[in-house]
């Protein structure tokens, strides 16, 4: 699972008239919901197959695990793909192919404002990748890069209608 360990990515935000570039810190980390699943009703799971941090207890599972071997390449390039908000977190949904299956996948992340000491300006916490099986009804995209500097200046962002 190294590829969902913590990293530190560098992301700029270019000057506009007089303004320099500004270059952003942000800590990108991952939560369980990115490799693992709901426990099925009347479903038997070994206790191996078990995942749980101080928030929950999830059950590992194979497709989003294989999945999130793509998340590391997705984020780094969400400055380029069409984010989404939906009121309490931003989202980007990018069709891809797995075992020759065309499907959406969704990746749910949210910024906020780091501490100090975390070394960071800005966290990125991805909180869910997944297989999408109903449409999102949100069409107005959102700039990536719109979120960040929001984020990092403390201002609110409005969802879009």
């Amino acid at each position: 699972m190294s590829h969902l360990h913590p990293h530190l990515w560098e992301v700029t935000i270019p000057g506009k008239d007089e303004k320099p570039d500004l270059v952003l810190k942000v800590n990108v980390t991952y939560g369980l919901h990115c490799f693992a699943r709901e426990q099925l009703p009347g479903e038997q799971v070994s206790v191996d197959s078990w995942y749980e941090d101080n928030r929950e207890k999830r059950v590992f599972c194979l497709l989003r695990w294989d999945l999130s071997k793509q998340l590391p390449g997705i984020i780094s390039t969400l400055s380029e793909r069409r984010c989404m908000h939906t009121g309490r977190e931003e989202f980007v949904t990018l069709e891809v192919v797995h075992q020759g299956r065309t499907f959406d996948y969704a990746v749910f992340f949210t910024v906020t404002k780091a501490k100090k000491a975390e070394g960071a300006h800005l966290n990125l916490f991805v909180n869910s990748a997944h297989e999408r099986y109903d449409p999102l009804q949100y069409k107005k995209p959102i700039s990536f890069k719109f979120i960040l500097l929001n984020r990092y200046q403390g201002k609110e962002i409005k969802v879009p209608r």
